[in-house]
């Protein structure tokens, strides 16, 4: 007699009717929408979407997924450039970064001058007040004032930059966590048109830049100013100014009195705060009313000219608290006799207080009519 080791039929159907087939799913991970919300407060502007794909990508490592994006963006924001080449950029911003100002520190040392503006253009106004299109520019004033030497030519104070020798520069930030990896300023340029989906261009820079003066009988301070402002995102601080507009412009302090360290740490009166309010409404006045030289003689007027394109010969008009028909070269005298800087009110050997240079740009405005 012999027995089989196969089962009955009806064995086996209990038994393949009790096993339930083992599935395999080839869907990609479900995104953590803990790190989708970690991305996108990483990388400002990655969409929902995107920053879903880059942690699918990645089996929701969110290292792996920031350096995704990053490569993603490049490439795209490369692809966009080409793409948008012949586009015209009317639009855009200017921007202005003071890292130093100048003047002197509650103990009377001399600080330096470190300050920067920038034109940052963009085909729309609506993306010009984009808060990612502001930081760029931003940073990219931020990056020219940081990264500018002191220049050693004599040439003058202001420093015109080519946009070429500054693409390649590294970016540099006011907040340097926002940024998630170095990049150049080129290649943030290309991001932020991967992000915001239009052609951006730089087309001009300038910085001023000076070591802090060994003399103490000379001064140096910058002021500036914007109008049509935006705000970005950018962290602010009291030692940093960012700012951006469709105007801006820079003015350059000089001071020189044999006085003048009595006068810094006089009790009197706090000359640092006397001296920025009246550097930032100079930059107004230069701004306002459209000056296009400081001096048209040197013969101050006590009354300024409305017409007068000499800065000062204007009547003094964007004074902050206290504007007047009085001309600017005639406030800028008595100024300096009221807080000591010269003997008996009258100017003797280029003493007391007066404009330097300055520089005042407009979105959009033909750069070859610009002077200073």
């Amino acid at each position: 007699m012999t027995h089989s080791l196969r089962p009955s039929r009806q064995i086996s159907n209990l038994l393949y009717s009790s096993v339930t087939p083992r599935t395999y799913s080839t869907e990609a991970p479900k995104a953590s929408v803990k790190l989708i919300a970690e991305i996108r407060k990483r990388i400002e502007g990655t969409s929902l979407t995107k920053a879903r794909e880059a942690l699918q990508a990645t089996n929701n490592d969110l290292q792996a997924a920031l350096e995704w994006l990053e490569k993603d963006i490049a490439v795209s924001g490369a692809a966009k450039a080409a793409k948008l080449q012949g586009r015209t950029t009317g639009e855009g911003l200017i921007a202005l970064a003071i890292l130093g100002r100048g003047g002197w520190n509650d103990k009377g040392r001399p600080q330096g001058v470190r300050a920067a503006m920038i034109e940052l253009n963009c085909e729309t106004d609506f993306v010009a007040r984009n808060s990612l299109f502001v930081d760029l520019a931003q940073d990219v004033a931020y990056s020219a004032a940081y990264l500018t030497e002191p220049s050693s030519t004599g040439d003058g104070l202001v420093k015109q930059l080519t946009v070429d020798a500054l693409s390649d520069a590294p970016m540099m930030s006011s907040n340097p966590s926002a940024m998630a990896s170095p990049v150049s300023i080129s290649e943030s340029i290309r991001n932020g048109i991967a992000k915001l989906g239009e052609k951006i261009s730089l087309r001009r820079v300038c910085a001023l830049v000076s070591d802090p003066l060994q003399d103490p009988t000379l001064g140096l301070a910058v002021s500036s100013y914007v109008h049509g402002g935006v705000s970005g995102t950018s962290a602010q601080s009291t030692a940093t100014i960012l700012q951006a507009g469709r105007m801006g412009s820079l003015v350059a302090l000089g001071l020189r009195s044999g006085s003048l360290q009595s006068s810094i740490l006089s009790t009197t009166f706090n000359f640092n705060e006397d001296l920025s309010s009246l550097g930032r409404s100079l930059a107004m006045q230069v701004a306002g009313l459209n000056a296009s030289s400081i001096r048209g003689s040197n013969r101050i007027l006590e009354q300024g000219n409305p017409e007068a394109s000499a800065l000062y010969d204007q009547p003094f008009m964007m004074r902050m608290g206290a504007p007047t028909e009085e001309s600017v070269g005639k406030v800028l005298k008595d100024w300096a006799g009221e807080r000591n800087l010269v003997k008996g009110g009258e100017v003797e050997g280029g003493e007391g207080v007066e404009v330097v240079e300055f520089q005042k740009w407009a979105v959009g405005e033909p750069i070859d009519e610009q002077t200073a």
